[in-house]
């Protein structure tokens, strides 16, 4: 590992290498991620109109590569809480505030994905990390975005994990928590999205051509944050509670031992996989802890902010994610009438 004894990194990684065995040609794969990873928003849309269907679109999900990446850590010393980040840089802003100042002691397991990795996916880099620090033993698992600004001294953080039972405890969340709604867009939500501006109505005229293309009859969209849709959501939504959200993870590793398989789908391409998760809590009904601690969250620096061209690349993984737990939601809406 390029560490030295006090945790100076002495290289970085820019760019991630491909792994000696892989040959480098140009495939479809690569043609249709181009498209897909592209800031062109007209780029993104030739990308789905390559698929006929909803199951064409979730196979090449399925198949998307991974990407690469490598772990550098710091602080191992104490293992009792293990903070797992995923991150460009672990020499960037962003990898050196969360560890000299938001989780300044302990032991970070930095995910380093490189610049110019274009398979990068999220999920896989968490379930990489979540497997590295499994190998401690330690009591509780943190998984944290690396776009995070300290409120709060990480002494607050562990004396309130010390207050629980990491026996007893599955997944702790941070008080309070974040409500995360599935919804179903309403007339007055189309209604009010053509009189407020003409962003929100392009998002509109996108939709219904999604819609008619995959046959999305009963299209659920995944909705968190702060944002209008949020704020009315009882409004402009026939909606779900599927359980909560928030800028930390914490489990403990008694759950994730006993979880089977890799915690976060793999299959979602950076987006919806927590929402994903926190669906799957509900349903298996995971015992929660609750901590009073506050950190700050810098949207959109990574991924980039909400926009025309994000939110059009998350429509696949809202159509994998209404395709996965379609039968679910099905019986839910019943037991609610």
């Amino acid at each position: 590992m390029a560490i030295s004894e006090n945790n100076e990194i002495r290289s970085n990684l820019l760019q991630c290498p491909r792994d000696n065995n892989d040959k480098i040609f140009f495939t479809l794969m690569d043609y249709l991620n181009n498209l897909f990873m592209s800031n062109n928003p007209k780029d993104i849309l030739r990308f789905y109109d390559f698929f006929e269907n909803r199951d064409q679109l979730i196979k090449w999900m399925m198949e998307r590569p991974k990407g690469n990446y490598r772990i550098v850590e710091f602080n191992s010393d104490e293992n009792d809480i293990i903070v797992v980040i995923p991150t460009i840089d672990v020499n960037g802003k962003f990898a050196k505030t969360c560890r000299e100042e938001i989780f300044k002691g302990l032991h970070i397991i930095f995910v380093e994905s490189g610049i110019g990795n274009y398979y990068f996916n999220y999920a896989h880099n968490c379930n990489a990390g979540i497997k590295k620090a499994l190998e401690y033993n330690p009591k509780w698992i943190i998984l944290s975005n690396d776009d995070i600004y300290k409120i709060d001294d990480v002494e607050i953080l562990k004396n309130e994990l010390r207050k629980l039972n990491h026996e007893n405890i599955d997944v702790v969340l941070l008080d309070p928590p974040k409500k995360l709604i599935i919804g179903k867009p309403t007339i007055i939500r189309t209604i009010l999205y053509f009189i407020y501006n003409k962003n929100l109505r392009n998002k509109i005229r996108i939709e219904k051509y999604f819609k008619k293309k995959f046959k999305l009859n009963n299209y659920y969209t995944i909705i968190g944050g702060d944002g209008l849709d949020v704020i009315l959501f009882k409004y402009l939504y026939t909606f779900l509670p599927v359980g909560y959200y928030g800028y930390l993870f914490i489990f403990s590793s008694k759950m994730l031992k006993n979880y089977s398989a890799n915690l976060f789908d793999e299959t979602y391409i950076n987006g919806s996989e927590d929402a994903d998760l926190n669906f799957n809590f509900g349903m298996q009904k995971f015992s929660r802890g609750f901590i009073k601690f506050k950190i700050g969250y810098l949207k959109g620096t990574n991924l980039g902010k909400y926009g025309s061209v994000r939110s059009i690349r998350e429509v696949a993984n809202n159509i994998y994610f209404n395709f996965k737990f379609e039968d679910f939601i099905k019986n839910l809406l019943k037991a609610q009438k």
